[in-house]
């Protein structure tokens, strides 16, 4: 028996409102339906930004620096930004991160040397603080930057979300439309979602040996 021979399967917007509605015993009669399910959809989006680092959104970018500046606005779309380095003549220094304490307790902010630490003041748009401020106008600041996902946009578009997750957007959208439309499913929906998240982020993670060492170091 032939196969189809494509795994290209996705749903746009509009399948996805209507497949939710469906598995709460609804249709989409009105245009109010469909606004009130792409506010729900878009809530549920960013709920999904705030659960944990998803790899899916990780992005490598890289920020130049400017001697004696210490501080860098970051595009308003990162939420946060991990495994920092300093690249100098193509070598990488893992820089050390610092709690807003920490660095405001730092005594002369605008020192120039090489950054070693930073903090990242997350406004709606993010500020990267280093420490010290830069010596020079060579180097660059490399990281992964953890970005917001995109918003719904128009029921013919298709969501910013890997395939394996949308069955955890449908299942999530069906709890929202639920406590508003069915209340007497909701603890049902909400149950149905959270294992549909759980098995979805078990999944989203990277595969590599874990060690533990007793003391938490090695010597």
């Amino acid at each position: 028996m032939a196969t189809s021979g494509t795994t290209a399967f996705e749903l746009d917007v509009a399948d996805i409102i209507e497949e939710a509605y469906e598995r709460i015993g609804l249709e989409v009669r009105s245009g109010y339906d469909s606004k009130s399910a792409r506010r729900s959809l878009n809530l549920l989006l960013q709920d999904l930004s705030n659960k944990q680092v998803n790899l899916w959104k990780l992005v490598l970018t890289s920020q130049a620096l400017i001697q004696g500046t210490p501080d860098y606005t970051l595009a308003a779309k990162i939420l946060d930004i991990s495994d920092v380095v300093l690249r100098r003549d193509s070598l990488d220094t893992n820089m050390h991160r610092l709690s807003r304490s920490e660095y405001q307790k730092r005594p002369n902010k605008t020192t120039e040397a090489r950054p070693s630490q930073y903090w990242v003041e997350r406004l709606s748009t993010p500020v990267l603080h280093l420490y010290p401020a830069p010596e020079n106008s060579s180097d660059t600041v490399r990281f992964y930057a953890m970005e917001r996902i995109e918003d719904v946009g128009d029921s013919t578009k298709t969501l910013d979300i890997p395939s394996r997750f949308q069955e955890v957007i449908i299942t999530g959208l069906s709890y929202y439309l639920a406590m508003k439309r069915k209340p007497e499913l909701s603890a049902l929906m909400k149950q149905l979602y959270d294992e549909e998240l759980n098995m979805a982020m078990s999944e989203d993670r990277e595969r590599v040996s874990l060690y533990l060492v007793p003391g938490g170091r090695r010597r």
